[in-house]
């Protein structure tokens, strides 16, 4: 293996997150293999990241009623996802094809769904002849993350396959395991607490609701200092500088609760929390499986969100937390039953045992043959 591309986008920080992981496991798989990366929002023109980024948020903080809809309408009519993924996947892979002849790479991986769109698109035109998967990172695949025209559609738990191949019956689906970097692995929580400055007793419960801090994080936080005195609250705030700011006069008031921006240690952190809490299930659901931690997802955000909610919750990953006291409810109940909290972590733990090596749907991949692009 000479050359890989990835295919990512600066969409919050998961999808990039996911790639970084595939970069570390090419690299210690091919280490001779030079990596190159492309933005797929980017590619399709100026201006279009920032535009959807902003459509993005506004749609997640103001209108997720509108966010629902679209998701759901994908689920609903097939021949609307079916329009919407041509669209885009003419869009983008127009634009991606002189880029990718140009480097000439020998596998193409994407980590988001408008840029496999792309590939997808390349490929019916028989513009796309090395081989190419995607890794769908969100827990949940929906409609615009699977396609049929990819050698392989990589999602991220047994549970996950037939929603996949619900949303496209035809397409090659497998389970991988976590797409996290290596240090995101069950490690000593009593040498990462002393570390970090975390007490040993504490019954630590880390938030993170990604690098833009979406959702209700204070009221997470409240939530988790009202269940039980031996609750530490650990609230990572990411770039969100405003939300860092509004949980300062909390932090002033109650000392139990850390406050952090935007941090490198964050497997540290995971490795020493008891319980990760979070509210859309991506990049920070998978880092939490694979350190072994339960999730509690606390009013996940619309749609895919909520999807990933439902789907670790399944899987017996998860405890959906959707009403007031629900979160503070199920912290009791961890606390209470050792039991219950063992049984989550073993089944995560299990999980990343039997699905593997990363580095293992980069293999099967080497192994498709393609038909060179006329």
């Amino acid at each position: 293996m000479n050359k890989v591309l990835i295919v990512s986008a600066a969409m919050g920080e998961g999808h990039n997150a996911t790639g970084r992981a595939l970069q570390d496991s090419i690299a210690r798989l091919w280490p001779d293999a030079e990596t190159r990366w492309l933005d797929a929002l980017d590619v399709m023109g100026s201006g279009v990241g920032p535009l959807f980024r902003w459509i993005y948020v506004s749609n997640v903080q103001r209108t997720p009623w509108l966010y629902e809809f679209f998701y759901r309408a994908l689920w609903r009519y097939r021949w609307f996802a079916s329009a919407s993924k041509r669209f885009v996947g003419a869009w983008c892979g127009r634009r991606l094809a002189g880029r990718i002849d140009e480097y000439g790479p020998d596998l193409v991986l994407s980590t988001y769904p408008l840029g496999t769109a792309g590939l997808a698109w390349l490929r019916r035109h028989d513009r796309l002849g090395m081989p190419a998967g995607a890794w769908i990172s969100d827990f949940a695949p929906h409609p615009f993350w699977v396609y049929a025209d990819i050698d392989l559609n990589l999602v991220m738990h047994e549970r996950a396959v037939a929603p996949a191949l619900h949303c496209v019956p035809e397409a090659a689906v497998a389970v991988s395991a976590p797409p996290v970097r290596s240090a995101f692995r069950p490690g000593d929580q009593e040498a990462a607490r002393a570390r970090l400055g975390l007490p040993p007793g504490a019954f630590v419960a880390l938030v993170s609701c990604g690098s833009l801090g979406f959702g209700d994080v204070e009221d997470a936080a409240t939530e988790l200092l009202d269940a039980h005195p031996d609750v530490l609250p650990v609230v990572v705030c990411g770039r969100n500088t405003a939300l860092l700011q509004r949980l300062q006069p909390l932090a002033e008031r109650e000392p139990r609760l850390r406050l952090l921006g935007w941090t490198d240690e964050m497997p540290a952190y995971t490795v020493a929390a008891d319980v990760v809490v979070t509210n859309a299930g991506g990049a920070t659901g998978l880092e939490a499986l694979a350190c072994g931690r339960p999730v509690l997802m606390h009013r996940p955000i619309a749609a895919h969100g909520r999807a990933n909610a439902e789907l670790m919750a399944e899987a017996g990953l998860a405890i959906v937390c959707e009403r007031d006291g629900e979160l503070s409810a199920a912290v009791r109940q961890l606390i209470a039953d050792p039991g219950r909290w063992k049984a989550m972590a073993n089944a995560a733990i299990r999980h990343c045992e039997h699905t593997g090596d990363l580095a293992d749907g980069l293999r099967a991949l080497t192994g498709v043959t393609t038909v060179a692009p006329s």
